[in-house]
């Protein structure tokens, strides 16, 4: 359970949230005399992921037909995802799916951690991106080289005064 890589069902903060919210409600019915837990998974998370979760719990060994080992194991799961650090990532633009696990996917690889992406959308950032985490923030962004560069323009032109165009 320690190594449980959980990219597959959500790689934001808010995915996570409405993930565990959604496992929460499959969780809470185990016990239902007419559980069915594929078409739980189903009505909850659709049919790729729902393969994924039983793909999860064969992998971790967990029977389907223990409805106390279900929920044990569901539990887990949310509580991992709640402990999941956060990485706050600031863009000019509002990114896809694709984008969202590319940057997950990029921090599994080369820290060998899931975290949770917080999009931020700041569009003053023009291009590049922010990125806080731990409490340290590194600007990555083309908006100081921007103002660094309009900052010696505007300088520039502050000198000798340009005749005024004749009206």
């Amino acid at each position: 359970m320690e190594t449980l890589d959980l990219s597959d069902f959500f790689t934001s903060k808010a995915e996570s949230s409405d993930f565990c919210s959604r496992l929460a409600t499959v969780s809470q019915s185990v016990y239902e005399t007419d559980f069915d837990l594929q078409k739980a998974l189903l009505e909850q998370f659709g049919i790729l992921k729902k393969d994924k979760f039983m793909a999860l719990l064969r992998d971790n060994e967990i029977s389907i037909e223990s409805n106390s080992d279900l929920q044990e194991f569901m539990n887990k799961i949310c509580q991992k995802a709640s402990a999941l650090p956060t990485v706050t990532i600031s863009l000019a633009f509002e990114p896809d799916e694709t984008i969202l696990k590319e940057f997950s996917s990029w921090f599994v690889l080369n820290t060998n951690h899931q975290v949770l992406i917080d999009i931020q959308i700041d569009p003053s950032l023009i291009a590049g991106a922010s990125i806080t985490s731990n409490g340290k923030f590194h600007d990555f962004s083309a908006k100081s080289k921007f103002n660094q560069m309009l900052s010696d323009f505007l300088n520039s032109q502050s000198g000798p005064t340009l005749p005024a165009s004749p009206a």
